[in-house]
C-alpha cells in the first residue's frame, strides 16, 4: 500500500480522496504530526489511453495510470494555441482595418477630387451660358428706321410703298441699274431681254418672326468672325472688286440682292421664309439658297404666270399675247454673307457634290471649309463672273446654305419692257443714295 504524501490533492470525483496516494486527507502527514517526513521518489504514471474521458473506477486502476496530466498539458497547449490563432487574427484585422481606412481615405480623396472637377465644370457651363444669355440679349431686334417704330407690333403685315415716297424710288432705281443682258433665252419679252423694269408695286414684308431669325443669325456670324469680319480676305476683296448693290452692315457684309421664283414659291418665302433643306441639290454649288446683284439674273428664274414657261429650268421663250402687260414679281433680300468663299476656279466635283468610297454622290448643302482649319465653315459662297476673273459665270451669284441668314424685305411687282433702252447707271451713284437713304430716312408712323 502507498505512503502518504506529504501535500493533499483532492481527486475531482472523490474531493476527500487524495489523487497522489489515494489516501484521505486526514492520513497525510503533516510537519506538526510528524517528527520525520520520509522521502520519496516522485513516479511517473503511464498514462491512461483514455485520459480525462475514463470510466473506470477501480483503485488499482486510477493507482496505476495517470488520467489528468497529459489532458492539463494539452488544455494549456490547446489555449495556447487559441490565444496564438487569436492573436494572429487580432493582427489580421488591425491590417485589414488600416487598408480599408486607407482605402476608404483614398476613395474619399478621389470623390472629393471628382466632385470639385463637378463643381469646375459646371461653374464653366454656367459662365458659358451667362456669356452666351448676355450674347443673344445684346442681339439687336431693332427693325430699319424706315419700317418706323410700330413696325413689330403685329406678327405679319405687307406695307404698300407709295410710289412717291424715297423708298419707292431708290428701289426702282436699284433695280433697274443693275439690268444687263443675257442672250436672249430665258425671262424675255417677245424673245429679247428687258431693257427696263417698269414697277407697278413694292411691298414691304415686315414678318417678325422671320426678322428675329434673321438677327440672331446675324449676330452669330458677326460673334463667330470675332467682330473682325473687316480683315477677312473677302471682306478686302469685295472693297477692291465691289457688289453692285449696297453694303448695309459691315460687320457682317450684309447686302440688299435679289432672287426670282414663281408666284406660288414668293408666298412661301415671305410667309415662313426659305428651307435650305428642300433646295436643288444639283445647283452649281449645291443645295442652297441662290441670289444675285443683278436683277436681269434673278428674273430669268421667274417664269410667266400664263404658261408657266420662259425661266431656267423651264421651256425657252413665251408664246403668250400681251408680253408687256404680264405682271411679275422678284425679291429683294437682306442677305448676311459674312466671311465669303470667292469661287473663281470652279470645280463640280468640289462645289456640286463629293465621290465617295463606293463612287457614290453626295451632294453638298455647306459652304466649303477654310484652309488650315478642320471644321470652320466659310458663310457663303460667291460665285464670280469672267469680269472678275472667274471662269464660268458671266455674272455673279451668291449662295446661302442656312435658314435665317437671308430676310425678305421687298417683293416688287413690274413688267418687263423692250420700249425705253435706259442709259447706263453711275452704280456708284446709286449706292451712295441708298446709303443716304438707310441713314436718314425714319418715319415714326409707318405706311
Amino acid at each position: 500500500m502507498m505512503e502518504s504524501c506529504t501535500a493533499f490533492k483532492s481527486n475531482p470525483w472523490k474531493p476527500n480522496i487524495c489523487r497522489d496516494c489515494r489516501k484521505k486527507e486526514e492520513d497525510h502527514l503533516t510537519i506538526e504530526n510528524s517528527s520525520e517526513i520520509p522521502i520519496t521518489t516522485a513516479i511517473v504514471l503511464p498514462k491512461c489511453k483514455y485520459g480525462r474521458n475514463c470510466y473506470r473506477q477501480n483503485p488499482d486502476h486510477l493507482q496505476s495510470y495517470s488520467h489528468f496530466d497529459d489532458f492539463e498539458q494539452k488544455s494549456k497547449s490547446k489555449l495556447k494555441k487559441q490565444k496564438e490563432k487569436e492573436l494572429e487574427f487580432i493582427q489580421q484585422m488591425e491590417i485589414h482595418v488600416k487598408e480599408l481606412i486607407k482605402t476608404n481615405q483614398l476613395e474619399r480623396n478621389q470623390y472629393e477630387q471628382k466632385f470639385e472637377e463637378i463643381l469646375a465644370k459646371t461653374h464653366d457651363d454656367e459662365e458659358k451660358r451667362e456669356i452666351e444669355r448676355q450674347r443673344t440679349l445684346y442681339i439687336s431686334l431693332q427693325s430699319p428706321s424706315y419700317w418706323g417704330s410700330n413696325a413689330l407690333k403685329e406678327l405679319y403685315r405687307e406695307i404698300d410703298i407709295s410710289n412717291t415716297s424715297p423708298e419707292f424710288h431708290i428701289i426702282n432705281e436699284l433695280i433697274n441699274s443693275t439690268i444687263t443682258t443675257h442672250g436672249n433665252k430665258y425671262g424675255t419679252i417677245y424673245g429679247q431681254d428687258p431693257t427696263e423694269f417698269i414697277i407697278t408695286k413694292i411691298q414691304r414684308i415686315q414678318n417678325t418672326t422671320l426678322w428675329h431669325e434673321y438677327c440672331y443669325k446675324k449676330q452669330s456670324i458677326i460673334v463667330k468672325n470675332r467682330q473682325r469680319l473687316s480683315d477677312c480676305e473677302s471682306s478686302k476683296y469685295l472693297e477692291l472688286n465691289p457688289i453692285l448693290t449696297p453694303l448695309l452692315d459691315k460687320q457682317s457684309n450684309e447686302y440688299w440682292l435679289f432672287h426670282g421664283c414663281s408666284h406660288y414659291t414668293i408666298t412661301q418665302l415671305v410667309l415662313a421664309g426659305y428651307d435650305s433643306r428642300v433646295s436643288n441639290l444639283k445647283g452649281m454649288f449645291g443645295g442652297g439658297f441662290y441670289l444675285a446683284e443683278n436683277s436681269s439674273k434673278s428674273n430669268q428664274y421667274i417664269p410667266c404666270p400664263r404658261c408657266n414657261e420662259n425661266a431656267i429650268g423651264t421651256q425657252i421663250g413665251c408664246t403668250c399675247s400681251g408680253q408687256e402687260t404680264i405682271k411679275f414679281k422678284i425679291m429683294l433680300y437682306r442677305a448676311v454673307l459674312g466671311d465669303v468663299h470667292i469661287a473663281k476656279i470652279y470645280n463640280r466635283d468640289k462645289y456640286c457634290y463629293i465621290i465617295d468610297n463606293k463612287k457614290r454622290k453626295n451632294y453638298i448643302r455647306r459652304p466649303p471649309i477654310k484652309i488650315n482649319t478642320f471644321d470652320d465653315l466659310y458663310d457663303s459662297v460667291m460665285g464670280e463672273s469672267k469680269t472678275y476673273g472667274g471662269d464660268q459665270l458671266e455674272y455673279r451669284e451668291f449662295i446661302l446654305y442656312e435658314n435665317g441668314q437671308a430676310y425678305p424685305e421687298y417683293v416688287i411687282e413690274f413688267q418687263r419692257s423692250i420700249q425705253n433702252m435706259r442709259p447706263q447707271t453711275d452704280i456708284k451713284r446709286v449706292q451712295e443714295k441708298c446709303r443716304q437713304f438707310l441713314l436718314n430716312t425714319f418715319r415714326i408712323v409707318p405706311e
